[in-house]
């Protein structure tokens, strides 16, 4: 009797712990805003379709004067200039004259300088159902590598934001000599390889690029802090960084006035919710030395139809954030703005 007692009130106190914990997962949750009286906090209207790849929206950026928006199929970033509330499409921006796809899956703004990154992964190809098990087998066993994604750019705008000089850059080197990175530079981005997704800059002017993956033991994933030469577009220093992200990986990096913001998702196609957090910039390893308040949780977004794969920065005060997002899947991204506490 003493066993079937204890059973039975296990059920309820289970039952009362999830209830606790949905509960705070719900006060969690980021808000959508909709304000008719201010169209920048509300899904944007553009004035014609994106010439780029409209379902697959993998950066943005939004400045007083522009978006950019990226894609990660083609090779060109599109900008669009804001007129009577309207974004009105300004001009596309091919960053290659290649017709091979770039990956794009970051954008950072701090002028005059547009910055995009690739995703620097390795694919392999898909399995198929109507192929017998040797022809899938065929497909599995190569690792194709796109020297076309591992390419970082920096995109110099005059004042009306046309594109003056396109440069780039390669980390491909500096990933494959990292100790942690080099193991999985050769996996693909989709098998807990290397993929770099999220880009920001620093007040220094420093690149931040922000992983997916690989994913570290201790829940760990990567970021790089790139220093660039005073006077030429290229690589003077590299820090690598980690954060812990409860098993997710980084999805997206924008800059706030104390810090940044981080879109974190799953790493695969495991079923998590994306949550959004707030990055002071330093180090997050563990350790006697690590620094206090460096990531904090911030909010959950509402399940979706897409993806989220960007996010921007709009708006900060005591005890709220006010952020975009834009996601791979749906037209034009379906850029929406949300508050959550601070």
């Amino acid at each position: 009797m003493r066993h079937s007692s204890r059973f039975l009130i296990l059920p309820g106190l289970v039952m009362s712990l999830l209830l606790s914990h949905s509960t705070t997962l719900l006060a969690d949750v980021a808000k959508p805003l909709s304000d008719s009286k201010n169209p920048t906090h509300q899904a944007w209207s553009f004035d014609k379709h994106l010439k780029i790849d409209p379902l697959n929206i993998s950066g943005v950026v939004v400045s007083g004067d522009f978006i950019a928006l990226a894609t990660d199929e083609g090779s060109s970033i599109e900008l669009y200039r804001k007129r009577n509330g309207v974004w009105h499409a300004y001009k596309v921006v091919p960053l290659s004259d290649s017709v091979d796809e770039l990956d794009l899956e970051g954008l950072a703004w701090q002028a005059p300088y547009l910055y995009a990154t690739g995703s620097y992964g390795l694919k392999r190809k898909k399995l198929k159902d109507d192929l017998n098990q040797k022809d899938n087998l065929k497909r599995l066993q190569p690792i194709e590598l796109e020297t076309s994604r591992q390419q970082l750019f920096r995109i110099e705008l005059d004042n009306d934001f046309n594109p003056k000089e396109i440069q780039t850059l390669s980390l491909a080197d500096i990933v494959k000599d990292d100790p942690i990175l080099k193991p999985f530079s050769g996996l693909p981005s989709k098998e807990n390889g290397v993929d770099i997704e999220g880009l920001a800059v620093s007040p220094q002017g420093e690149l931040i690029l922000g992983l997916r993956g690989p994913l570290l033991r201790g829940n760990l994933v990567p970021l790089l802090r790139v220093t660039l030469a005073k006077k030429s577009f290229k690589v003077k220093e590299v820090t690598p960084l980690y954060l812990e992200l409860q098993g997710r990986g980084i999805r997206g990096l924008s800059e706030t006035p104390n810090g940044y913001l981080v879109l974190a998702g799953a790493t695969g196609d495991q079923p998590l919710p994306y949550q959004v957090y707030h990055w002071s910039g330093e180090n997050g390893l563990p350790g006697t030395d690590r620094k206090a308040n460096t990531l904090r949780h911030l909010c959950e977004l509402p399940e979706g139809a897409g993806k989220p794969e960007g996010i921007q920065f709009l708006a900060q005060a005591a005890q709220h954030i006010e952020f975009l997002i834009v996601q791979d899947g749906l037209k034009d991204g379906q850029p929406t703005a949300f508050s959550c506490a601070m």
